[in-house]
């Protein structure tokens, strides 16, 4: 418990803010697609048709809206070596939030499988800025692909507008990539029929490979990029070309790590904003870089949140109150990053393995034969990443550590329905028992920063994850992070191997006991009533408020039958932030 908020509280806030729907970048076998090879007009090619929004929709389409020259993009793809011959049918495929994805063919009478198809992927204005996106993103596929031998889409053809050297004509319109279709099915399409042997033999090629990304002496931390596209880079160093794991270390030199292309450092106004993007050459200043970005998003009112999150934005002193916390954070930063060291040091890692970036072999799924939707990948702190792959993970209450995970003692009670649903969940739980211990013993690095970041009496390892977020959450979080921060001092310190006597510095604030008791009161009053609204609001419409167009109409009367008492419930929250 941390007094005024619950440690269930921060971790349920936590994944409420971090939530996202899983996005399918493509689905070649998946149903709605359209051919649209004889439609007169494009409008439905740029816009958003894949579901609709319960509130904020105007802004939510605007944000997914990319226009580009069709007939320039089909003559690119024909001019590809994949096709060969005159592109004549475009395809959208299901839409991810942030790209329109279209898949390129010719009228050639081919087996699907079979027939050579070239993937067209634009960013929408919400991915960020789309020329680093771009140019970033195809330097980590070239990378992954070509220098650690990873199965990625290999990229055929791309375009990012300058600024420095990249490609300079662009008769699309729009930044783009085009790639080969990766060979195989998603993973998405064959799980079910998997036993059990093939799912963890899936589970050791997932751990090979990000073993193989957590080996990489990566020389910073930022997103990667050619050099003649970012010459002002960070070179690789003679540490990374001796990490094991290059296949190819006589082109790493052509890479750089460049600014970051985390969208929270681009989207909704934050391109505009002056601030350190990157690259950073130390954990202590890519995290400094993040506050002091939300600094300057909660001076200048930028939020990504939809209009019901945004809270206490327009009150002039709970903005001011949170700029100092977050100061005050700066002050600790360099002291306060979790041991071991290696756990800080920068790492490529794919943010989002769900079954549909995961494309397996058509004869033996436990091979993989691709990895999609790298996008906005960057070097980051291992701890900041170190997570269970979605694919593999569950909700079930789950034993962490060198543990066999049991059926119930009274499993032979129970009903064959019981039995079933028992029996399903422990097979859920020993898939993720298995990723972790093949982790530990193959890679043990990420399962150290997991454990490292799981001690709830630390709060440390909670601020940095909240820290990104910050200025949409507002202050209490954080304020009562650093009040524990400020009353477990010595226990971080010693934690951290630094000696009271001759290395460990006084914390740089404090708090009266008063002020304590005081903020405490105010987080304790802000987590009811924060509780009380988000619950309401995933009842009615979620995070994002986005519906399927099914599902629409109904949602939205729900909505509106329900909307006075979200809109009270949301007034509770922000009161309570105007008494800070």
């Amino acid at each position: 418990m941390y007094n005024g908020i619950s440690t269930r509280a921060l971790k349920a806030h936590l994944s409420i803010k971090n939530s996202s729907s899983k996005s399918t970048y493509y689905s070649l076998l998946s149903s709605g697609k359209a051919d649209l090879a004889n439609t007169s007009s494009h409008e439905h090619l740029f816009q958003y048709t894949s579901g609709r929004w319960l509130y904020d929709e105007q802004l939510q389409l605007e944000r997914r809206y990319a226009k580009f020259n069709v007939e320039a993009l089909r003559n690119i793809a024909s001019a590809s070596t994949v096709l060969g011959a005159p592109c004549t049918r475009v395809t959208k495929l299901p839409e991810g939030f942030y790209n329109k994805v279209f898949s390129l063919r010719t009228k050639e009478e081919k087996e699907e499988e079979e027939e050579e198809e070239v993937i067209a992927r634009i960013p929408n204005p919400n991915a960020g800025s789309s020329r680093y996106v771009v140019a970033s993103e195809v330097a980590t596929l070239d990378f992954l692909r070509n220098v650690l031998g990873i199965p990625v889409p290999e990229v055929v053809a791309w375009s990012s507008s300058p600024p420095s050297g990249c490609s300079t004509t662009n008769s699309v319109g729009a930044e783009y990539m085009l790639m080969r279709r990766v060979k195989g099915r998603q993973l998405s399409d064959v799980w079910e029929s998997m036993s059990e042997a093939q799912r963890f033999g899936l589970v050791k090629n997932v751990v090979a490979i990000e073993a193989k990304l957590a080996r990489v002496n990566m020389p910073g931390y930022g997103s990667l990029y050619y050099k003649d596209c970012y010459p002002d880079g960070i070179a690789m160093t003679a540490d990374t070309v001796a990490s094991p794991e290059l296949r190819a270390d006589s082109i790493i030199g052509k890479f750089v790590l460049g600014p970051s292309t985390d969208r929270l450092f681009w989207v909704d106004g934050r391109g505009a904003l002056e601030v350190d993007r990157g690259p950073w050459k130390t954990a202590a200043d890519y995290l400094s870089a993040i506050a002091k970005r939300e600094i300057a998003c909660i001076r200048n009112h930028i939020t990504n949140e939809p209009s019901l999150l945004n809270f206490g934005q327009k009150d002039t002193a709970a903005r001011a109150a949170h700029i100092h916390l977050l100061e005050q954070l700066l002050t600790v930063i360099p002291h306060i990053l979790p041991p071991p060291p290696q756990i800080c040091r920068p790492v490529l890692l794919h943010h989002d393995l769900h079954m549909d970036n995961i494309f397996v072999d058509s004869a033996d799924p436990t091979n993989i034969s691709g990895i999609i939707d790298w996008q906005a990948t960057s070097a980051a702190p291992l701890f900041m990443q170190a997570r269970f792959p979605s694919v593999f993970d569950c909700e079930d209450p789950y034993p962490w550590g060198a543990v066999q995970p049991q059926l119930p003692d009274d499993f032979d009670s129970l009903s064959e329905q019981e039995k079933a649903e028992v029996n399903e969940q422990h097979d859920r739980i020993r898939l993720k028992k298995f990723y972790e211990l093949a982790s530990r013993k193959f890679n043990p690095d990420i399962p150290r920063a997991m454990d490292a970041m799981r001690n709830d009496d630390d709060p440390t390892s909670f601020i940095f994850h909240l820290l990104g977020q910050t200025a949409v959450d507002g202050p209490i979080p954080l304020q009562e992070l650093l009040i524990q921060i400020y009353e477990k001092w010595d226990l971080i310190c010693a934690r951290r191997g630094l000696e009271k006597e001759k290395h460990n510095p006084p914390c740089p604030f404090s708090y009266t006991p008063d002020e304590i008791s005081r903020y405490r009161q105010t987080a304790h009053l802000w987590a009811e009533a924060y509780n009380e609204f988000s619950n309401l609001l995933a009842q009615v419409g979620g995070k994002d408020g986005w519906v399927s167009h099914d599902e629409f109409e109904e949602a939205l009367r729900d909505l509106n039958e329900r909307k006075g008492m979200l809109q009270e419930l949301r007034m509770k929250v922000d009161e309570v932030l105007y008494v800070l």
